[in-house]
């Protein structure tokens, strides 16, 4: 009796420990889990191939990811082709009144398009607004017909201007970035590629305004052009560029915007979806407004020295002055840590002209330069006379 009665507290124990271990077991296995779960959720794919953020002036890059990565640029090509038009109208080669008759290789073009038919008749200005605007495949054909003779010759200075540019890892096929079909070479550019010709772009107000144009009447307007740039009026400053998509290339754009006297350009390849370009666009632009600012050298580090010595002069003292604005592109945690070198002599010897040469000034941010500019005289001192020298007490 005590034996079986012994037996059966074993047994209970057992079932015990048992149960005690399945229920630890199951507690690691949802930590683990849960564990697994944080780590897929920290390795989710990238929404994009490569990433670029700039200051428009200088082309100095902010942020950055495979931005040398050569991609497909889908619509962002036409970017190039506005460039060489608009260069082309600068030099008198081609003017806005043109008139373009389309072709029938133009009526034939598919994707983004207004739908030009053979034979009609625009205006470069009226086909230039298309492009920018609404991306018009078409369009953008027509006016390489109309530079070049044929869209293949224009091609070929799309890829010359590209070389001139530096932009090393594009290749065009075509002048509006739609695929070229089969086993045909694809167009390619690095988001690096398309920050440098965005550079360019910006410099022609008539790009700029048509790009920050969120709709346009066309062919008298029967037909109404759309910007295909959803954050024009839903982020402050932005005033272009370009979006591109097709199947095999994604979604990519280069948006820019201007805060005060700050020009960012940001690019995004490849996205996967749509409104993952738009929002990584506005991510990098919010944050490098937010993080970069123009500061005037001159007057947040100013010379100590006013003023130098003038030996033989009719004046003692002559003030000196910055010869120009030094501005620098810094982050706002860093103006503090600016320092400044003088390379100012303790006198000079009259005659002395006003804007001349007496020293230089040096900015430097932790041991690079940031910017510098020559130290002048404020102001002319003449040389003393014979008889004045006799008279001067020193």
């Amino acid at each position: 009796m005590l034996s079986a009665l012994g037996h059966h507290r074993r047994s209970r124990l057992t079932v015990i420990t048992a149960f005690i271990f399945l229920f630890t077991f199951s507690l690691m296995l949802d930590v683990d889990s849960a564990s697994a779960r944080r780590k897929r959720a920290r390795k989710k794919p990238i929404p994009y191939r490569s990433i670029l953020l700039i200051e428009a002036n200088t082309g100095r890059v902010l942020k950055a990811r495979n931005e040398r990565l050569p991609t497909k640029p889908a619509s962002i090509v036409k970017m190039m082709t506005a460039l060489i038009a608009m260069e082309q109208i600068s030099r008198n080669i081609i003017h806005l009144d043109d008139i373009i008759t389309t072709s029938r290789s133009a009526s034939r073009i598919g994707g983004q398009q207004v739908y030009l038919k053979q034979g009609e008749k625009f205006t470069l200005r009226d086909l230039m607004k298309s492009i920018i605007i609404s991306s018009a495949n078409d369009s953008s054909y027509a006016v390489a017909e109309h530079i070049a003779g044929d869209a293949e010759a224009f091609v070929d200075m799309m890829n010359q201007r590209a070389r001139e540019l530096g932009m090393t890892n594009t290749r065009f096929v075509n002048v509006n970035g739609l695929p070229p079909g089969g086993k045909k070479p694809t167009n390619q550019m690095s988001a690096r590629d398309a920050g440098i010709l965005a550079r360019e772009l910006i410099k022609y107000p008539l790009i700029m305004k048509w790009s920050t144009t969120k709709n346009a009447p066309f062919r008298n307007g029967s037909f109404i052009l759309t910007n295909t740039n959803t954050l024009l009026g839903r982020f402050r400053g932005m005033d272009g560029l370009k979006t591109g998509y097709h199947r095999k290339a994604g979604f990519s754009i280069v948006a820019t915007a201007k805060r005060k006297n700050l020009r960012l350009i940001a690019v995004v390849m490849g996205s996967s979806h749509s409104r993952h370009r738009f929002k990584e666009a506005k991510r990098l632009l919010a944050w490098g407004f937010n993080q970069y600012r123009w500061i005037d050298l001159g007057k947040t580090q100013k010379p100590k020295r006013r003023q130098i010595k003038v030996l033989k002069g009719q004046k003692r003292t002559v003030r000196i002055r910055l010869k120009e604005n030094v501005e620098a592109l810094v982050r706002r945690n860093e103006e503090k840590r600016i320092s400044m070198k003088l390379d100012l002599p303790e006198e000079v010897t009259a005659p002395v002209r006003a804007g001349q040469k007496v020293g230089r000034v040096t900015y430097e941010l932790g041991g690079n330069k940031i910017g510098g500019t020559d130290l002048v005289a404020a102001e002319p001192v003449k040389k003393l006379g014979f008889f004045q020298s006799l008279f001067r007490f020193r």
